[in-house]
């Protein structure tokens, strides 16, 4: 009889996260990502299901966009990738308890003839050994996490790259640093759901190395100070095991033999 009853309060989410109120509409932001795969609506979905809760979203697209218009105000809910300013929003007073709940990954392209012959390659520490070895360009986008997770091989593979063929590109522009990579027959380092959705090409570029863990990147979940009840039972519910269960499974086969995005490891 114990055993049963701690079973079902374990199991029952909603239970145990959400105590017995009315049905709240909540407004989110959502980073783009998210929506141009289907991934938020089909969570979404399932919130709401569970809840009786409406969410509604009231921006999705570019992280300066979203968090903007979070700052604007009138939101109770914002989710894009970590970063300064994720934790600025805290640090304003513009939002509380910034969470992990999922992960999305970035790959390593490059030019079709491959001179540092990384194609196949698991592991993206031996494929920067790689291109630092034979002279490769590359070329790394100063502001859209990328040089984080460089900067994270760097260290773990004891490579420094040779200033000679390494090209920071600096605009707010994912498609120009691909075409900067096609133009300079460089490698470089993006994000694999728009490179695999064809969201984000260029000419002569191809997959080169992808699968590696140190490769990922995660996303904060945040709500804002005054957010309604049911915001605060969304960031529950998106962190719970059962949302990362579902996460480790949802979307596979959409891109590749990958789910779309990775869930993260719960304390």
């Amino acid at each position: 009889m114990k055993l049963a009853l701690l079973a079902l309060l374990a199991g029952c989410w909603k239970a145990e996260e959400t105590p017995k109120r009315q049905p709240e509409t909540i407004k989110v932001a959502i980073v783009g990502g998210m929506t141009d795969t289907g991934f938020w609506q089909a969570l979404e979905e399932r919130y709401e299901h569970a809840s009786g809760d409406t969410v509604e979203v009231e921006i999705t697209g570019p992280k300066p966009r979203v968090v903007a218009a979070f700052r604007a105000g009138g939101i109770d809910l914002i989710t894009v990738h970590a970063s300064d300013a994720m934790v600025n929003l805290v640090a304003d007073g513009l939002a509380v308890d910034p969470q992990p709940w999922l992960r999305n990954d970035l790959i390593i392209v490059g030019p079709l003839a491959d001179p540092a012959g990384i194609k196949g390659e698991r592991d993206a520490g031996v494929a920067l050994q790689k291109i630092v070895a034979t002279k490769s360009k590359l070329v790394i986008h100063a502001s859209f996490g990328a040089d984080g997770v460089l900067h994270d091989l760097q260290e773990a593979a004891g490579v420094t790259l040779d200033p000679a063929t390494t090209i920071v590109f600096l605009e707010e522009n994912q498609r120009g640093v691909l075409a900067r990579a096609a133009a300079e027959g460089a490698y470089t380092i993006v994000g694999r759901i728009p490179f695999k959705t064809g969201k984000l090409r260029a000419d002569g570029i191809a997959l080169m190395v992808q699968g590696d863990p140190r490769l990922r990147r995660p996303y904060l979940v945040e709500v804002a100070p005054n957010a309604k009840q049911g915001a605060r039972d969304l960031a529950a519910f998106m962190r719970s095991p059962e949302t990362q269960a579902w996460i480790a499974t949802w979307g596979k086969g959409k891109l590749d033999d990958e789910p779309v995005f990775f869930p993260i490891t719960l304390p």
